[in-house]
Parts: C-alpha cells; sequence; structure tokens
C-alpha cells in the first residue's frame, strides 16, 4: 500500500481510496465564477473586478487570477480586453467554441467522419420533425429566398454557404436554440471536410430542397425526413474518414471505466 491510501473492508471486497488532494486555486477561482453564472448574479457583458481587486477577494496570488481568467478566456465565457476601459467581460457566449471542440476531436482521432455523418443525419432527422411543426410563414419565406439563392449562383463556396444556411433555417423554425447550435456545428465540420477532399456541384440537391420544404408546408413530417435523408445521403458521399492530415495520428483507446 502507498503512502496516502486507505483500506477499508467492506464484506469480502477491499477498497483502495486515494488520499483526496486539494482543486487547484486557479480551478476553484473559475468554479466560483461559473456559480455566479449560473445563479444569474453575473449577465454577458458585466465587467469583472481588476485583477488586483480580485485577488484580494479571493485571497489568492495575482497569477493564480491570472490563471483563472485565461482558462476561462479559453472556455469563452470572458472577454479580456486590454486598454484604459479593458478588463475581463463575461461573453454572450458563442456557439464557435462548441464547433472547434468537436473539430478538435476530429482532428485527434477521436471522431470519426462516418459517426459525426451519422449523427447529422439523426439530429436533423429530429429537427425537421419539429420545425414541421412550428414552422411559420417568415420561415417558409426565409427557406424559399436561400433556396433561390443557391439556384442563381455559379460559385460553389457561395453555394456552399448558402446549404449550410439552409440546415440553419430549419434548425432555427423549431425555436430550440440547442437544437440550433447543434446543427450549425455539425453543418460547419462537414462543409469542412467536403472542402479538405474536394467540392463539386450537385445539381441533384435542388429538386430535393424543394421537396423538403414542399413537406414542411404540409406539416407532413415523414416525406420531409425522407427528403432530408435523401439530402443527406448525397451531401455525404465521399466521406469516409477524418479530414487530410488528421489520419496520421493514431486513434487513442479510451481508458477502461472505473
Amino acid at each position: 500500500m502507498t503512502k496516502g491510501q486507505e483500506r477499508m473492508q467492506t464484506g469480502d471486497q477491499e477498497l483502495i481510496f486515494q488520499q483526496v488532494k486539494t482543486r487547484r486555486v486557479f480551478e476553484e477561482i473559475c468554479e466560483q465564477i461559473r456559480k455566479r453564472l449560473a445563479s444569474g448574479a453575473l449577465q454577458p457583458g458585466d465587467k469583472l473586478p481588476a485583477e488586483r481587486d480580485l485577488a484580494l477577494e479571493f485571497k489568492v496570488s495575482r497569477p493564480a487570477v491570472r490563471e483563472a481568467l485565461r482558462t476561462l478566456e479559453i472556455s469563452g465565457v470572458v472577454s479580456l480586453q486590454k486598454g484604459v476601459k479593458g478588463g475581463a467581460f463575461i461573453r454572450d457566449g458563442n456557439p464557435a467554441m462548441l464547433t472547434q471542440s468537436l473539430q478538435d476531436l476530429v482532428f485527434l482521432g477521436r471522431v470519426s467522419a462516418p459517426s459525426l455523418a451519422e449523427a447529422r443525419r439523426l439530429i436533423n432527422g429530429v429537427v425537421i420533425r419539429l420545425a414541421c411543426e412550428r414552422a411559420g410563414e417568415e420561415d417558409f419565406a426565409a427557406l424559399e429566398a436561400n433556396m433561390a439563392e443557391i439556384d442563381r449562383s455559379e460559385d460553389l463556396q457561395h453555394r456552399a454557404d448558402e446549404g449550410v444556411r439552409f440546415f440553419g433555417l430549419i434548425a432555427r423554425a423549431t425555436r430550440n436554440e440547442v437544437l440550433i447550435m447543434l446543427v450549425d456545428s455539425l453543418s460547419d465540420i462537414i462543409r469542412d471536410m467536403i472542402d479538405r477532399t474536394g467540392r463539386k456541384a450537385r445539381p441533384e440537391l435542388v429538386p430535393v430542397r424543394r421537396n423538403i420544404l414542399k413537406a414542411m408546408r404540409a406539416r407532413d413530417a415523414d416525406a420531409a425526413v425522407r427528403s432530408m435523408d435523401q439530402y443527406l445521403t448525397i451531401v455525404h458521399e465521399g466521406i469516409s474518414g477524418p479530414a487530410d492530415g488528421a489520419a496520421a495520428a493514431p486513434r487513442r483507446t479510451a481508458p477502461p471505466a472505473r
């Protein structure tokens, strides 16, 4: 038995506990700030006290405060601004952080492209059903305008951007901010993967988009799901692995559950 371990006998089993270690100071600072956000004491746009004042209030060193603020900045919780009117400000919340985290997992080989495509298909199936129930005339009009923009453009990149917005507009019709963020993140990542493998025109998508909107207007969720599945099958064609350069890193297996 190593130092710091204690043995406890429970029936026929012997449990070994590790000595509890004190949380690092900067982690405790981050946790307290996050709790203030959860309680509503801090709101987006609020400015945190100066680094010196935070150190006095927490009774810690200024480097510990500095490290906590940098951690919160990387997490997208605060924005650190320089200058006379600078400081640490609570951010509005940036969904791009979700996209970047998931994309990093793809690059690291922890998330495969087929799994990503499958998740996108399943989530969009739920989204299109909900959109069929909740979409209003303003949503249909926005989708019509989006499809017209795609059809009139000959620029592949612009068409791709508008294609991503097509999914976003459907997600927005659900009135569910979590689904909107998930759809936007997955769409952006898949688009990046397609760009890396080589994009080509997909004229066969034009009637499928029309069928999706037609089914939505008719509140026919089953038909909308079928058309969405057809759409994604075409879009995902050729996606079979991580983006270029990501495959070089060997996939790590997760440690066994304890």
